[in-house]
């Protein structure tokens, strides 16, 4: 069987996501802090009975907030 050959866009398109604990790292900020900004908006994904995120979605989330 030959394999699929990965196209460029689809290699973007790949996510990585980080967990609930390395989210409160790279924002600096608390467990309830993380819950609170979810109230407001902020994107995450539920992955079984883990929250996660994408870094590019926390700074994308941010700049929006901060007008940046």
């Amino acid at each position: 069987m030959a394999r699929k050959k990965i196209e460029k866009t689809e290699e973007k398109l790949e996510k990585v996501f980080i967990s609930f604990a390395q989210a409160q790292e790279f924002l600096g900020v608390s467990h309830q802090t993380i819950y609170n900004l979810m109230k407001k908006g902020m994107p995450s994904y539920k992955i079984g009975k883990k929250r996660v995120f994408t870094k590019e979605d926390l700074v994308n989330w941010v700049k929006s907030q901060t007008g940046a």
